[in-house]
C-alpha cells in the first residue's frame, strides 16, 4: 500500500521505485531472503494496479513480469555495491586475507558503486523499453 500510495498507480514509478529500492536494500542485506519477501508483494501491487485501471489478462501479465524484472534486476545487481552484498563478494575477500591482501569497505566501494549505477542503469533502461 505505501508504494502504491507513493506512486499513485504509475507504473513508471512503481517500477523506478522497486528496483531502485531493491538496490539500496540488497546492498546491505542478503538477496535470496529479500526477493522471496518481495514476490508475493510485488503480485499484489501488480494486482492492484490491474484491477484499478482495468487491464486485461495479457496486459497484466506483461505488468506482472516487468516488475518481476524489476524487483530481481535491483537485487542482483545491488548486492555489487558493498562487500557484504552478496555471498560472492564475502568469499572474495575472504581469499583475498588469507592471501594476505586487506580490503577495506571504501576500497571495495570505490570500485563497487560506480560499476553498480552503470549495470543498474542499463538494466533499467532495457527492461522499461522492452516490457513497458
Amino acid at each position: 500500500e505505501v508504494i502504491l500510495d507513493l506512486a499513485g498507480g504509475n507504473v513508471f514509478i512503481i517500477f523506478s521505485l522497486l528496483l531502485w529500492g531493491s538496490v539500496l536494500l540488497s546492498a546491505f542485506i542478503d538477496n535470496i531472503p529479500y526477493v522471496a519477501t518481495m514476490l508475493p508483494v510485488v503480485t499484489i501491487i501488480a494486482t492492484n494496479i490491474a484491477g484499478s485501471t482495468g487491464l486485461d489478462p495479457a496486459a497484466q501479465t506483461q505488468l506482472v513480469t516487468l516488475l518481476y524484472f524489476a524487483l530481481l534486476s535491483g537485487a542482483t545487481l545491488g548486492g555489487n555495491m558493498t562487500p557484504i552484498g552478496a555471498s560472492a563478494n564475502i568469499t572474495a575477500i575472504g581469499i583475498l586475507r588469507k592471501e594476505g591482501y586487506e580490503v577495506k569497505t571504501g576500497e571495495f566501494m570505490r570500485i563497487g558503486v560506480p560499476f553498480t549505477l552503470a549495470a543498474v542503469t542499463t538494466a533499467y533502461l532495457l527492461i522499461w523499453f522492452i516490457w513497458s
